[in-house]
């Protein structure tokens, strides 16, 4: 298996491993750093869910019918995209600064309006935020999420509703994605089959289609 065609468990059995908390064959984030899931062998799933109570997020190459006990809750068709070279990123921008511990508040009132994807209080802990600010306030973020061995991928790409139209997202993405070449990491990224408009920005600044992945998210059966 490709690590892209299963990379929650390729990066909690890996580079994120210090965040894993672990069931059985089953690894999870904790709940303040990200809902998602993962397992390599089903074998003894259903007996590692057994104690578990919060939803099951998993990424994976189709669908995952929920075991006994569980409701397949939310299931949708996923595109990952990955970027090979910096031929098409926008130029550098002054504009694009590091965002801190002491940015999450602002990061998450925007990630609120926005609700580019799942972020919890923690979100931030996984890898490196980039922010842009107009008169002081934050408009723009972008930031990292899984990260396996080489391979990162770019998420929580988000614009304030009255900043869009203006190039904003396309140039953080650029700047994370240079980043990542620069240090012999190939960026990536997952984004909803039927979300056309940020999959035209991801194409303009050069990622194109890898794989379609299965969102399949179980809850427990009350």
């Amino acid at each position: 298996m490709h690590p892209l065609d299963n990379p929650i468990w390729f990066a909690l059995t890996g580079l994120h491993a210090p965040f894993a908390e672990v069931q059985g064959p089953l690894r999870s984030y904790p709940e303040a750093v990200a809902p998602f899931s993962a397992f390599q062998d089903s074998e003894a799933l259903e007996d590692a869910l057994a104690s578990r109570s919060r939803p099951v997020v998993f990424f994976r190459p189709s669908i995952v019918p929920a075991p006994p006990g569980w409701t397949l809750r939310q299931q949708g068709e996923v595109v990952q995209m990955t970027l090979q070279s910096a031929e098409h990123l926008t130029p550098p921008s002054p504009n694009v600064t590091p965002l801190v511990a002491a940015d999450a508040a602002e990061v998450q009132d925007l990630v609120a309006l926005t609700r580019p994807g799942p972020f919890g209080a923690r979100t931030m802990e996984l890898g490196a935020y980039f922010g842009v600010r107009e008169e002081g306030r934050l408009v723009a973020l972008v930031g990292e999420r899984l990260r396996l061995d080489g391979y990162v991928e770019v998420s929580a790409v988000c614009t304030h509703p009255e900043a869009r139209g203006r190039g904003l997202a396309g140039g953080l993405v650029s700047h994370l994605s240079r980043r990542a070449l620069g240090e012999g990491v190939i960026p990536f990224l997952h984004v909803m089959a039927s979300n056309g408009p940020a999959r035209r920005v991801y194409e303009r600044v050069g990622f194109a289609e890898r794989a379609r992945l299965g969102l399949s998210v179980w809850v427990r059966e009350t």
